[in-house]
């Protein structure tokens, strides 16, 4: 008896985050969101790192399946002016309950990073004020007004659209379900498509099968002979004038 074929294992599909939105706690200077998994420390971790890494950051420091550090930079025409603004980022991952698990990314931005925004934002304005008085009246209120926005953009906004990125890789990233593909058929060649006859040429071709030559005709000089023959049987009596009449029709009958 021969051993049992082993089966593959049933595919079951990595848990699905529930993202779960947060913010850290007031005064830590930074934006955070968190995501809750129904699984393993482990599935969790993996699925964090590669949200990471599609969102562009880079890993700096790694305690799989506890956590891990990274380094991630944003830049826009519109918000950063075209400078590259860089963000520390932080992964912590812990149990939430029986089978659950919470994957939570924390970004704080790198204040030296956004100086030359900053500079660019004051240097505007005194450009300004040069050519316009009333820029040159209100250029202290103004510089301050530009600071604070761009500082708000930089350290709330930013960040906050980037981990809204983050989860959205997370939740895109659980790959697609193994699908066992079937055996493959033998190949069987198409019939060839028989050459078109015209309709002429199809209905005269029935005909001239069906026209089919009759049976060569006697040779009369044959039939002549056999004739005379049986004229002398019947004047030797060796048959009856009917008789030889009857022979007579059928050998003419085949010239």
């Amino acid at each position: 008896m021969p051993p049992p074929i082993p089966q593959p294992p049933p595919y079951a599909p990595p848990p699905m985050p529930q993202m779960t939105r947060g913010f850290t706690p007031p005064g830590s200077g930074g934006q955070s969101k968190q995501a809750t998994f129904a699984g393993t420390a482990d599935d969790a971790y993996a699925q964090a790192v590669r949200a990471i890494q599609a969102t562009g950051g880079e890993l700096n420091w790694q305690q799989p399946p506890a956590g891990a550090k990274f380094m991630l930079p944003r830049k826009n025409i519109w918000s950063t002016a075209g400078f590259t603004l860089r963000y520390d980022g932080d992964l912590q991952v812990s149990p939430a309950g029986p089978g659950q698990v919470t994957a939570r990314f924390a970004l704080k931005l790198q204040w030296g990073s956004a100086v030359p925004l900053l500079v660019l934002q004051v240097l505007g304005v005194v450009v300004a004020a040069m050519f316009n008085i009333y820029f040159a009246y209100f250029a202290l209120i103004l510089i301050v007004v530009f600071l604070a926005a761009t500082a708000w953009t930089a350290s709330s906004h930013i960040p906050e659209k980037a981990l809204e990125e983050i989860i959205k890789n997370l939740q895109g990233g659980a790959p697609a379900p193994h699908t066992f593909a079937p055996p493959p058929q033998p190949f069987n060649p198409p019939p060839q498509p028989q050459p078109h006859q015209p309709a002429q040429q199809q209905q005269q071709a029935p005909a001239a099968s069906t026209a089919a030559p009759s049976a060569p005709r006697a040779d009369s000089n044959a039939i002549m002979e056999q004739i005379k023959q049986l004229a002398g049987l019947r004047d030797a009596g060796a048959i009856t004038p009917a008789e030889f009449e009857a022979k007579k029709a059928e050998l003419l009958s085949r010239i």
